[in-house]
């Protein structure tokens, strides 16, 4: 906080990337007037501190759904076909065992379950429906139903998608209320063949519950770009456990996606500045 609140003394206007605007990073920052984040996500930021000193907030919403839809189907596939095992037996020389070991699912056919059907949940689903044949199951309380393509599945209980998906891919914002969301009763509930698909946020899951549902074999696998804490623990299991693909929490960030979210949070900032009609306001 100490050094980002040094720079920020004579700033206007922050596009903070990864950085905290904390309450206290707020507070100490009198010219601020505006934070433009990178994506759709602003966890990062406290929207009560800045509904107190008059700080709009701004992000690049749509800027990064193709990359993390694209990389959500990444971590399906590569969960389907074991490509973690695959590609280190062969790069140990074991040709022969790796072949043994290829036992893989197609996903044509099976069922994706879409936590949060915004912008991401959308293209995930389109991308699974028309490029692989899979069927889906959709869970989102503030979408509209008639908004929902014909092909998709909207349900109202969230629990026939833990009960039915043999992969669950999660879209949602991370907010108080879903904190750990995912956890023991929910892996109960899971087909032993399913995985566990997260390019949103590492709060939304339980991580401790997720460790002991794959250990004692409650579920097949994990694809995950989000964990919590971020980076993950050197330490933690889930980087020594063969049915695990984890991933940087970089799916949001390909050359085009990074593109147009610097210059969505660019914009965001001179709109604020300038008085033009905000293109992406969060507050």
């Amino acid at each position: 906080e100490k050094p980002l609140i040094e720079d920020l003394q004579d700033c206007d206007g922050v596009i903070p990337r990864l950085a905290v605007m904390s309450d206290a990073v707020i507070s100490a920052c009198p010219r601020l007037k505006v934070i433009a984040r990178h994506g759709s996500g602003v966890d990062t930021v406290d929207l009560e501190s800045c509904r107190r000193h008059g700080v709009r907030v701004v992000n690049t919403r749509g800027s990064n759904s193709v990359a993390v839809a694209e990389h959500a189907m990444l971590l399906v596939l590569a969960c389907a076909k074991t490509l973690n095992v695959l590609q280190d037996r062969y790069r140990a020389g074991q040709f022969k065992e790796a072949r043994k070991l290829a036992a893989g699912v197609e996903i044509s056919g099976k069922t994706l379950g879409v936590f949060g059907f915004g912008q991401i949940g959308r293209r995930v689903a389109a991308m699974a429906h028309d490029g692989f044949g899979m069927k889906i199951l959709a869970f989102d309380p503030f979408c509209k139903p008639e908004s929902v393509p014909d092909y998709v599945a909207l349900v109202s209980d969230r629990d026939e998608i833990f009960d039915n998906a043999d992969f669950i891919t999660l879209h949602m914002a991370a907010t108080a209320e879903n904190k750990h969301g995912i956890g023991a009763r929910e892996f109960a509930r899971m087909k032993k063949t399913a995985c566990l698909i997260n390019t949103a946020r590492g709060s939304l899951v339980d991580e401790a519950a997720l460790i002991e549902a794959l250990r004692a074999g409650e579920i097949a696998g994990a694809g995950l770009d989000a964990t919590e804490p971020e980076p993950a623990d050197a330490a933690s299991p889930l980087f020594r456990m063969e049915n695990v693909i984890m991933t940087p929490h970089c799916g949001g960030s390909t050359k085009e996606s990074k593109s147009r979210s610097s210059l969505g949070a660019a914009k965001g900032c001179d709109e604020v500045l300038t008085g033009k009609p905000i293109t992406s306001p969060v507050l």
